[in-house]
C-alpha cells in the first residue's frame, strides 16, 4: 500500500498560503479598522428604546378577527330583530290562539296554607322572633 506524500503539516501549510492568497483577505488588509466610539452601547440601546416593540404577530391577527366577530354578531342580532319585527302576525294560517282563562277559584285557600307555613316554621324557631313579630304573624 502507497502512502500519500503530503504530511499533514504539508495540508496546513498549503491550507494557510492559499487563504493568504484570497482576494478577499486582501482586501480586507487594505481597509482601515473601525473602532466604536465610546458611547456606542448607549446610542445603541437608546435606538431600540425609541424604535418601540413591534406587535407580536398574533394581536395584528388577533384584533382584526374581534373587530369582525363583533361585527358579523351585531349584523345577526339585526337581522332577527327586523325579521321579528317585520311580519309580527303572518304564520302558516292554520294557527289559533288559545285563551286561557283565569282560575275562577280565590286564592284564599292558598293564603291559607302561606301562613300555616310560616307559623309552622316560626313555631319551631321561636327564638329567632320578639313578640310584635309574632303577633304580626298570628294577625291579632
Amino acid at each position: 500500500m502507497k502512502r500519500d506524500s503530503h504530511s499533514s503539516s504539508d495540508f496546513e501549510q498549503d491550507l494557510v498560503n492559499g487563504l493568504e492568497k484570497d482576494p478577499v483577505w486582501e482586501l480586507l488588509r487594505e481597509s482601515r479598522s473601525a473602532r466604536p466610539s465610546p458611547n456606542f452601547a448607549d446610542n445603541v440601546v437608546r435606538a431600540a428604546r425609541l424604535a418601540g416593540q413591534e406587535k407580536p404577530w398574533w394581536s395584528r391577527i388577533w384584533i382584526p378577527a374581534a373587530i369582525g366577530t363583533s361585527l358579523a354578531g351585531a349584523a345577526a342580532l339585526v337581522a332577527v330583530v327586523l325579521t321579528l319585527q317585520s311580519h309580527p302576525g303572518t304564520g302558516a294560517g292554520n294557527e289559533k290562539m288559545v285563551k286561557v282563562n283565569a282560575p275562577d277559584a280565590s286564592l284564599a285557600a292558598l293564603q291559607d296554607d302561606f301562613e300555616n307555613e310560616v307559623l309552622l316554621e316560626a313555631s319551631d324557631h321561636l327564638a329567632k322572633y320578639d313578640d310584635a313579630e309574632l303577633v304580626s304573624m298570628i294577625g291579632f
